[in-house]
């Protein structure tokens, strides 16, 4: 990945963390973060990979799909781009899967301690 693909991206992360907490106000989004960005190399599409605390990734999803327009108007505002990225959000359930694995280890760590 070229150094201006990954400055994209984590200025759009930083943009649309932005958006979402000064401009939006959902509670149906609960405790919402975004992972991380991965945009093209034509700059065509970002696809915006997010998480959420309270496992209700469908309705969040559902919230951003409707909004996504509404952060795109706002992000355009905010970024010198000439071409406006696409955006297409993906739930990310990296951070549920290691509480997982974290919790697993505990409870073999906890078992072998029994011996």
């Amino acid at each position: 990945m070229s150094v201006r693909i990954e400055k994209v991206n984590s200025e759009i992360k930083k943009r649309i963390i932005e958006i979402i907490t000064e401009e939006i106000d959902d509670p149906h989004l609960g405790l919402l973060s975004i992972t991380r960005v991965e945009t093209t190399k034509d700059l065509r599409e970002s696809k915006v990979y997010f998480s959420v605390l309270d496992d209700n990734f469908s309705i969040a999803l559902n919230i951003l799909n409707k909004m996504k327009n509404f952060i795109r108007f706002h992000l355009g505002k905010k970024l010198r781009l000439k071409i406006l990225p696409e955006l297409i959000f993906v739930s990310d359930d990296s951070i549920k899967y290691t509480v997982e694995i974290c919790k697993k280890i505990d409870e073999v760590m906890g078992k072998d301690n029994n011996f």
